[in-house]
């Protein structure tokens, strides 16, 4: 009786191991089903882009020496202090700096560990827009949008630098994300949620992570299914999530006791003025200078300039956006002017409003704001990514033939159609892309010439129907796909070869100047509470990282 129970016993105990295991296999199946293989290898293509040589990338001095400052002690980092006095402090809340302090502490002082934050949410942006894509327009369409953002040369360039911008990308994005489950399932909580979202993103950058408001509450409006006054309520809710969060930090520096730094920009030295008045309203009124490193004056085709690297690093996008959006939005009109249209998705018909008003309102911005850098893009590439996807997934669609369309937002919103017609646009789009890359590096439009050429011909073959017909509609919306991102893919690469940077341009003095004054300030202030004082603290900066001592600024930049 013993050794049977022994025998028993010793069968039993590997079970709850071999459950183990089977729960883990059950979880990793899972995982796979909801993660796929492709948007993974998108991811690692877009990490791949933004980590490649990225200690050759030049830093940001201003907000560097910030960093430095904020890791010397608690009192510098909660009010994102600029010099180890704490005499000025940074012109925008720190959230993204606090950061940045972390991954310094964690990793050691190093260009590369100054830029992982932003690094970091540049790359997870590309798996969050490709789910958010999914669930509105289905799988393709999703991958579609997953590829542009991850090879779009302005995010790569933003992502491997260390300003803010695509921190905040990453938080508008999550946003969005929490938007469109909360106008799935009719969920109030996700919508504070997106409202607490859009607060860490003006957080980060302020009015930037404010232009794609409008745009989710269109979305939220129009597919909530909900009443409409419950509607109105959840978004009243989430506007209050959103100025809580967006202002917490400010009313809680502007309240603490003791002796405070003044932001470096505003002439009144009050936080709120640097918020709303220095970084707000002058940005748009044209009280800060005018111009940025890659700018070109205001006006309609100021996104589109090839002489101030715009157009390359983001022009050649929003004209594919516009190109294949634009076209779907046009197959659909004629269909449902002939009373051919399906019956809409309510998410699809909001999802589509919302990236008209995004991009239309961001691109008005960007075209007239008095200042501009390439970085201030990221509040629109999102937007960008997401059509070039809908419209690309709509027109491939379209070239199926009737009664053999998908059940994604293609099949729901922009479905069938006149398939020459949708070859007729697409060829014109493309066409428009091509000429539009030949005018900026003429290398690059016989590659981008062919593969488009290749997409119309195979859109052709597609319109014939048979049991070819799907497979040649997906093969051409790739090689259409393909034709867009030629030029940015090359550009992407050009960016990471030449080790660009958006935060080139701030008067700092030469490494050997500093380490020259440092030697000779270094004997003759010995005891003294100040290092030197300055009228222009910023070209400082790399004093104030070498020898970590205070220094008394005279002025702030603004002055």
């Amino acid at each position: 009786m013993t050794s049977v129970d022994n025998r028993a016993e010793s069968l039993a105990i590997p079970e709850p191991r071999l459950y183990a295991a089977e729960r883990a296999r059950e979880l990793a199946a899972r995982l796979i089903r909801v993660v796929p293989w492709w948007i993974c290898v998108i991811t690692a293509l877009a990490a791949a882009l933004r980590f490649a040589e990225l200690d050759d990338v030049v830093g940001n001095p201003f907000y560097d020496a910030a960093v430095h400052s904020m890791g010397l002690s608690w009192h510098n980092f909660l009010f994102g202090a600029f010099d180890p006095g704490a005499t000025l402090s940074v012109d925008k809340p720190p959230l993204d700096l606090w950061l940045q302090v972390a991954s310094v502490k964690a990793f050691g002082w190093s260009s590369w560990a100054l830029k992982l934050p932003e690094a970091v949410g540049g790359t997870l942006a590309v798996p969050v827009l490709y789910d958010v894509v999914r669930r509105v327009a289905g799988r393709g369409a999703g991958l579609a949008a997953a590829v542009a953002l991850a090879v779009t040369p302005v995010s790569v360039l933003t992502s491997r630098s260390d300003t803010m911008d695509s921190l905040m990308m990453l938080c508008v994005v999550a946003a969005l994300w929490l938007t469109v489950r909360a106008a799935q399932l009719g969920s109030r909580r996700f919508l504070i949620l997106a409202g607490v979202a859009l607060g860490l993103a003006f957080s980060v950058k302020l009015g930037e992570g404010m232009v794609a408001v409008p745009a989710l509450i269109v979305l939220y409006g129009v597919a909530a299914p909900l009443p409409r006054g419950r509607r109105a309520a959840d978004i009243g809710l989430a506007g209050v999530a959103l100025v809580v969060v967006s202002l917490s930090w400010a009313v809680a520096v502007t309240l603490a006791p003791g002796r405070h730094p003044v932001p470096d920009g505003p002439r009144t030295g009050t936080v709120f003025d640097a918020i709303f008045s220095f970084n707000g309203l002058g940005r748009l009124t044209g009280t800060q200078p005018r111009g940025g490193v890659y700018s070109a004056p205001p006006g309609v085709f100021r996104l589109f300039d090839g002489v101030g690297s715009l157009g390359r690093l983001f022009g050649v996008m929003l004209l594919a956006a516009l190109a294949l959006g634009g076209a779907a939005l046009i197959i659909e009109w004629r269909r449902r002017a002939r009373g051919e249209a399906a019956p809409s998705s309510r998410l699809a018909i909001a999802f589509a409003l919302a990236m008209v008003v995004w991009l239309g309102s961001a691109v008005a911005l960007l075209s007239y704001v008095s200042l501009l850098h390439a970085r201030y893009l990221e509040m629109v590439t999102p937007a960008v990514a997401a059509a070039i996807g809908l419209g690309l997934a709509s027109l491939v669609d379209s070239l199926r033939p009737a009664g053999r369309a998908g059940t994604s937002l293609a099949g729901a919103l922009w479905a069938g159609g006149r398939a020459r017609t949708s070859v007729l646009l697409l060829a014109a789009g493309l066409a428009g892309v091509c000429w539009y890359t030949s005018t900026l590096h003429s290398s690059s439009v016989v590659r981008s010439s062919v593969v488009a050429g290749a997409a119309v011909v195979v859109a052709l073959a597609a319109t014939f129907g048979g049991r070819a017909a799907r497979p040649l509609a997906v093969l051409a919306g790739v090689l259409a796909l393909a034709a867009c991102l030629s030029f940015p893919v090359k550009e992407s690469d050009r960016v990471i070869v030449q080790a660009k940077s958006d935060s080139v341009g701030l008067p700092v003095q030469p490494r050997k100047v500093e380490a020259a004054i440092s030697r000779y300030l270094a004997p003759r202030t010995r005891g003294l509470r100040y290092e030197l004082a300055a009228d222009n603290s910023i070209e400082l900066a790399p004093l104030l990282i070498h020898d970590s001592r205070p220094i008394l600024p005279l002025t702030s930049f603004a002055s």
